[in-house]
């Protein structure tokens, strides 16, 4: 199937104009569910499931799941939008007028930022790739957010009071030691 054409020449063409003739050229049905989920698609910001796009549908518009998981399928095929896999889920995400970025992904609440840098598109445009035609690059940066860090912070914290508190007055002694010459090994590196 035919893959569609850079992003300069989507700057050119509506999301409508683009699916239509993409539809025409491979012999498909135009059909109003699939204007619909698109006309949903072009207004969402972010990374959304299936399941997330179809609870955005106006109630007037009733479309299958079966219909949704085509139409972005079909939506992603010509461009106008981008699918990440991400723990075993598909998340779809706006791609007409959207400049190249990337991801980073938080592994303690799987929130996801965008990230532009340039360096990373430098990078990928030097790589080699013998009889490879790149297309896109998308990068994927896991990590903790810092909420997730402050969380793990205090989660430390309380176990280790907890820990403190059914430890006898010697342990806490040779504990506070053991924190005290850990302290002077880091002062002397």
């Amino acid at each position: 199937m035919t893959k569609a054409k850079t992003d300069t020449s989507q700057k050119t063409e509506t999301p409508h104009g683009i699916l239509t003739k993409f539809m025409t050229e491979q012999g498909m049905r135009k059909t109003p569910e699939r204007y619909a989920i698109l006309d949903v698609a072009m207004g969402m910001e972010g990374h959304h499931s299936a399941d997330q796009i179809l609870a955005m549908m106006p109630d007037s518009f009733h479309v299958s799941k079966g219909t949704m998981y085509s139409t972005l399928a079909l939506l992603v095929e010509c461009g106008l939008l981008y699918n990440h896999q991400m723990d075993g889920a598909t998340l779809y995400e706006r791609a007409y007028n959207v400049p190249t970025h990337h991801h980073y992904i938080c592994t303690g609440c799987n929130k996801i930022w965008d990230l532009r840098d340039a360096s990373i598109e430098q990078a990928a445009s030097k790589a080699r790739t013998p009889r490879f035609k790149k297309m896109r690059c998308s990068t994927y940066i896991y990590g903790i957010c810092n909420i997730c860090q402050a969380k793990l912070a205090r989660l430390k914290k309380k176990l280790e009071k907890e820990k403190q508190a059914g430890m006898t007055r010697e342990e806490k002694r040779f504990a506070q030691i053991n924190e005290e010459l850990a302290k002077a090994a880091e002062w002397f590196k």
